[in-house]
């Protein structure tokens, strides 16, 4: 592999990609500018368009000033491999949020406890004419699980609608179209980008930016992405030229191209796209991939899920066709299958006729060939990161059995020697437990989890932990076992104000049932 990869590929641009990051400049000053001058301010587009690349490598390079706080981009998912929330002090939406606008992946002291809490207090560090730059990315994930936290997302939009008032603060909500009205009917409707895909030219300038193809390939290569060879019934063939191009199978076709020229020219030229460049077969194994992640984080057949593409979303007439998402599945698959599949940019989603429906169909006609050769003998990415990150916002979204699923695939993909991440996936899977109601398991993986953050010196992470078998030991009638965690974290946390609450509240409850005389406590060996 290449140690000169200039695309992402799969992944979205990132920060430290902006040099790299073409086409998008007039989307990226319309967004800074709104951002800065509006209270409200919303991105959306369809999963797979570039909001979060356009974000990152974008906007914040152009709003990074210094009459500006820029809190780093929040969302839902990340960092939910932290031990549970305390019940009732937050929802997992806001703890989630404030971890990651914190900055440090946990929220020091899990206090102030709710978002308008947490935006004041920023606001006092600062002159009032300093304004707040705050981002939710993804933020669909929120209307994404089960019904029965539906009362956490009340509470959560309602903490955001109390922030919004606050003056100092700017929010800009990445979301999907589907999801928009959601949020514009809670906080208003505000400043409102919609993100579409590349037009032709954009789509060059994306292509060419980086240096890796001259003008006339990337040209070549641009029209190669937007011509969909198509085979009808009786094999009647016909070519469909698109107006747009998809920036995922644009970036993919890229990242993959130039990996595998790179050894041989500092410059595609058309030349070496003809010979050596076969569009075709890079769009089979992009298909191929995305197919194989699935399949084996469903544990399905590779060969089974292609199948099961081709026979759902194309039509006879060789064309694409639609399947209505249901409530657990989706085509007679479970419909997290088909929510990974447009998570990879292989399937679209857009909303239904009730609020509530989705449709899903494939993401261009561009991948209905290349999905016919695509290879079923693709290995799936050993990705520990990735697939901490996919557990992270399954659980999020409720999916519990998948979150599990990928917890497990990030334990065994990681190196024995790294030693956050194995003890980031034993605390999420604590956190599993503790959803499933299952405390004794939870108690056991959160004591893995400690073993190996006291082991990396994670001295933060092991306070929270303990404060997480505290909790369960309580929850589970071992209150002096469970005062004595508290204890250890409050000596390793001494200004945490949420452990200093909870083994406060432990301790007056234990001396309550003393002094009712309800007998001696259940004392754990812990």
């Amino acid at each position: 592999m290449s140690t000169d990869l200039r695309y992402p590929g799969a992944r979205p641009f990132q920060r430290g990609d902006s040099g790299r990051f073409f086409g998008r400049d007039a989307e990226a000053a319309e967004l800074s500018t709104l951002w800065l001058r509006r209270r409200l301010t919303f991105i959306s587009g369809p999963a797979g368009i570039g909001k979060t690349s356009l974000l990152t490598a974008g906007v914040l390079p152009l709003v990074n000033r210094s009459d500006v706080e820029l809190l780093p981009i929040g969302g839902f998912s990340r960092g939910s491999s932290s031990p549970a929330a305390p019940p009732g002090q937050h929802t997992p939406y806001t703890l989630a949020l404030l971890r990651a606008w914190s900055g440090q992946g946990t929220v020091p002291g899990l206090d102030p406890f709710t978002v308008d809490e947490f935006v004041a207090r920023h606001a006092q560090r600062h002159d009032p004419s300093v304004v707040i730059l705050a981002a939710i990315d993804q933020a669909d994930d929120l209307f994404t699980g089960p019904r029965s936290r539906q009362p956490q997302r009340q509470r959560f939009m309602q903490e955001l609608a109390a922030a919004m008032e606050h003056p100092a603060l700017h929010l800009l909500i990445s979301v999907r179209d589907e999801t928009l009205f959601r949020f514009t009917e809670a906080l208003g409707t505000g400043a409102h980008v919609r993100l579409e895909a590349l037009k032709p030219d954009l789509a060059r300038q994306a292509v060419e930016g980086p240096g890796c193809f001259d003008q006339r390939a990337a040209r070549d290569l641009v029209m190669a992405i937007r011509t969909s060879h198509i085979v009808g019934p009786g094999g009647i063939e016909r070519h469909v030229v698109a107006d747009d191009v998809e920036p995922a199978l644009l970036q993919a076709a890229c990242a993959r191209l130039w990996e595998l020229l790179y050894a041989r020219t500092r410059k595609i030229t058309p030349r070496e796209l003809r010979l050596r460049g076969d569009v075709n077969a890079v769009l089979s194994a992009y298909c191929g991939a995305a197919i194989a992640a699935v399949a084996n984080a469903h544990d399905v057949p590779v060969p089974w899920l292609r199948s099961w593409l081709i026979s759902t979303f194309v039509a006879p007439a060789g064309d694409r066709q639609d399947a209505n998402e249901g409530q657990s599945r989706t085509a007679g698959l479970p419909t997290t299958v088909a929510r990974a599949l447009e998570d990879r940019h292989l399937l679209r989603a857009r909303a239904g006729q009730s609020a509530a429906s989705r449709i899903y169909r494939l993401i261009s006609d561009r991948v209905i060939e290349p999905l016919r050769h695509a290879p079923d003998d693709i290995r799936p990415d050993d990705d520990p990161s990735g697939y901490l990150l996919a557990a992270e916002r399954a659980l999020t979204v409720g999916e519990l059995r998948l979150a599990g699923r990928y917890a497990e695939l990030a334990r065994v993909a990681a190196p024995e020697t790294d030693l956050v991440l194995h003890g980031s996936a034993r605390s999420l899977l604590g956190n599993i437990a503790r959803e499933e109601d299952e405390p004794d398991r939870a108690e056991e993986h959160y004591r893995a989890a400690l073993d190996l953050f006291e082991a990396a010196m994670e001295y933060s992470m092991v306070a929270l932990l303990l404060v997480a078998i505290g909790r369960t030991l309580i929850e589970r009638g071992q209150l002096l076992a469970g005062i004595n965690e508290l204890h250890a974290a409050a000596l390793r946390r001494p200004a945490d104000t949420t452990v200093q609450t909870e083994l406060s509240a432990a301790v007056q409850e234990f001396s309550w049932r003393l002094h009712r005389g309800d007998g001696p406590p259940n004392i754990s060996p812990g």
